[in-house]
């Protein structure tokens, strides 16, 4: 059994020598060296011909190590392209690299009719280097209260990546993987649904991606959630004298828009807009007002929505003092 074996690779190794009959016009077209990143994958293009003497069907093989003994094997896969009836599709793909493991010199390896065989000389050189790709997230235009789905894409367009998907910084109402093929190009990724609140602007929302169990990488993105007008209950309306001095506090993405309905431009008033620029502040200032415990009307609008507060007028006997957590970034005044 011993002798057998050996005799048989023997033979193999001989068969790699063309004899002096044996075919020798094949050329090959295929880049010397590609770089890849660990736990992703790589596709090398290739074409090669062949005399007319060797007939299909022709096995195309990949391989690095000794050609008696590889240590790697990878079949060729094709892209469905026409070629010349003496040219052959030779690409090859290597997925779910791993870095110090996949690197290596590879080459061709053609088998034919009983027996033929025949090695290219030139050789491949792949390079793993560490991951560095992130992946990519897409988020739509978000509304509040409308439905909504992000997507977080596995970083290259490998065939059936070994990768787990996370989102962290939002609850999704629930999650899906999806897939989708493109011609030498494969797409998984992880679709998260959500209505999106008020509260979501200016979110972060995280999706982490592991591969192979050990390699991890990951994108965070800044939601930007449009909502309608709300207007906050710090807006007030008091009474001193004769005087009547209101403010309306109003937040919404786009930034609204404040109009007092009482003014029907009698009055001197000025309006201004806090730093987180979501949250606008209106002031008036009505001389001659005199209804206390009546209500004052604040329309605030954006574009997606219009919000109304009646405003409860109180009675105060000096001026008050407004204190807030807002910062005013600009003012404008306005005299009727």
């Amino acid at each position: 059994m011993h002798l057998y074996t050996h005799y048989c690779k023997f033979l193999l190794i001989e068969s790699y020598i063309p004899g002096p009959d044996a075919p020798t016009n094949f050329s090959i077209k295929v880049e010397n060296s590609i770089t890849g990143e660990d736990g992703l994958c790589i596709r090398v293009f290739c074409v090669c011909t062949v005399p007319k003497s060797v007939s299909d069907p022709i096995r195309r093989t990949w391989f690095k190590g000794a050609p008696q003994n590889p240590s790697v094997e990878v079949p060729h896969f094709s892209r469905n392209i026409g070629f010349p009836h003496n040219e052959k599709e030779c690409s090859f793909l290597l997925n779910q690299l791993v870095r110090g493991k996949s690197d290596g010199e590879y080459r061709l390896k053609l088998e034919w009719g009983e027996g033929n065989v025949y090695i290219f000389p030139q050789t491949v050189n792949i390079i793993v280097k560490e991951l560095t790709q992130k992946p990519p997230i897409k988020v739509p235009l978000l509304t509040a209260g409308e439905k909504a789905e992000i997507s977080c894409k596995v970083p290259g367009d490998c065939r059936e990546p070994l990768a787990d998907i996370v989102w962290t910084g939002i609850r999704p109402n629930k999650t899906r993987l999806g897939a989708r093929g493109v011609p030498g190009r494969d797409q998984h990724f992880s679709i998260m649904t959500f209505y999106p609140k008020p509260e979501h602007h200016n979110t972060e929302l995280t999706c982490t991606v592991t591969l192979q169990g050990r390699i991890r990488t990951e994108s965070t993105v800044i939601l930007k959630a449009r909502h309608s007008p709300i207007i906050l209950n710090s807006s007030r309306c008091f009474v001193w004298g004769d005087e009547l001095s209101c403010m309306c506090v109003s937040s919404g993405v786009p930034l609204p828009q404040i109009s007092w309905p009482i003014l029907n431009g009698t009055t001197k008033y000025f309006s201004a807009v806090s730093t987180e620029n979501i949250i606008s502040i209106c002031n008036i200032s009505i001389p001659g007002f005199s209804k206390v415990n009546a209500t004052v009307e604040c329309v605030s609008e954006n574009l997606i929505g219009t919000t109304k507060m009646e405003i409860q007028v109180h009675n105060h006997g000096e001026k008050p003092q407004v204190n807030g957590p807002l910062f005013v970034k600009r003012t404008h005044v306005y005299d009727s």
